[in-house]
């Protein structure tokens, strides 16, 4: 199997071309700070208007858009850390530990979980940790309190909950030797520069509030509403929209799960577990294309601006591609059926073991005239 990293793109493809992996992922200082300083603006400015409004409900709204763009700029952190997003890699570095702040997000943190594990293990057991499904036994094998948390978080309200109380508090934040071994130090680092913003974004926002209003910083009354309008709830959205994100990406009826890892070329195996959901043109502009996410894993060095072009390739050429139009109608159809996933014969089943979707296929079909590199 051919391992892509975020320095070492594959080299081999049964989808791509050569040239058009090339062309691809060609980055650009243009695009790459268009779009962080549109998100960071908008993010800065509903900030402030959040704390100088002086009704309650337009704080709200503008707390609103200031958690859709905490998760703008999670994306733009997300390809930053695949070094995409810009052609020079130390600005990646530097884009990507800044746009990573908002969504309380530290660097290193992101780049194991997400590039050395998830990438290079996709919907492997074990090892992919992020919407893991578990088996019949696994699950009955949890305590009371845990299989009320796992259906909870497979259920439709419960799922934007998933990605905050399973993955960000517990391998996001804070190094945690239990989750990735050595520590290193660029961990602490990084961890400390998201608290030095949880602290100084804390601190700015008080004083605004308050030399706003005319009333002492120590305001007793303004310390829970500068903090949770500009910090928590602004988080907590963008938290709530990458749990749903990313359950999208690997869960559906035809994706499946492996104990061991795959032995089909890299691009096959991704191709088989990575959902393109379609989204309408505008909606997909906003997320910053991060739903074509097949193109994404067959090749992540491949910037957001470009995955629109090389998903609709994909699209054409492989068939049987997870590929669909998002309704809520259809994410609830999803949700129904993947709640527990049966190893052994490689399906998804209901919390009693009932088969709910097809077996396993280990083969991929792509369209003729497609070139193999």
């Amino acid at each position: 199997m051919t391992i892509i990293t975020d320095s070492d793109p594959s080299s081999k493809t049964s989808v791509l071309t050569t040239t058009e992996i090339q062309s691809a992922r060609k980055s650009s200082y243009i695009w790459g700070f268009g779009f962080l300083f549109f998100d960071g603006f908008i993010y800065l400015a509903a900030l402030y208007g959040a704390m100088i409004s002086r009704n309650w409900w337009e704080s709200i709204v503008y707390a609103v858009i200031a958690g859709f763009c905490t998760s703008g700029l999670l994306i733009i952190a997300h390809d930053a850390c695949h070094q995409s997003l810009t052609p020079h890699r130390k600005l990646n570095r530097i884009i990507g530990t800044i746009a990573f702040l908002p969504a309380l997000h530290a660097y290193s943190l992101w780049r194991h979980g997400h590039n050395f594990m998830h990438h290079l293990h996709t919907n492997q057991r074990g090892l992919d940790y992020v919407w893991e499904p578990l088996s019949l036994s696994e699950f009955r094998q949890l305590s009371g309190w845990g299989r009320i948390r796992y259906r909870f978080f497979r259920s439709y309200p419960g799922h934007y909950f998933y990605y905050v109380c399973e993955i960000w508090w517990k391998r996001r934040l804070i190094p945690r030797k239990r989750y990735l071994g050595k520590l290193k130090l660029e961990y602490w680092i990084d961890s400390g520069l998201v608290i030095c913003w949880i602290i100084g974004l804390s601190t700015s926002l008080i004083l605004i509030r308050s030399m706003n209003l005319g009333v002492s910083a120590t305001a007793a009354t303004e310390w829970p509403f500068a903090i949770g309008l500009g910090l928590v709830m602004p988080f907590m959205i963008g938290e709530m929209l990458m749990s749903n994100t990313e359950y999208m990406h690997h869960t559906h009826p035809r994706v499946h799960w492996y104990r061991t890892p795959v032995t089909n070329d890299w691009s096959t195996h991704q191709a088989q577990v990575s959902v393109h959901v379609r989204y309408p043109k505008p909606l997909d502009w906003l997320v910053h294309w991060i739903m074509d996410h097949t193109a994404h894993h067959i090749q992540p060095t491949i910037p957001l601006y470009q995955l629109e072009n090389a998903q609709q390739l994909i699209d054409h050429r492989v068939k049987e591609v997870v590929s669909y139009q998002f309704s809520f109608r259809e994410l609830w159809s999803i949700m129904r059926m993947c709640k527990l996933y049966d190893d052994e014969v490689g399906c998804w089943t209901d919390f009693k073991g009932n088969p709910t979707s097809a077996f396993r296929r280990s083969e991929l079909k792509i369209t003729e005239g497609s070139t193999a590199i």
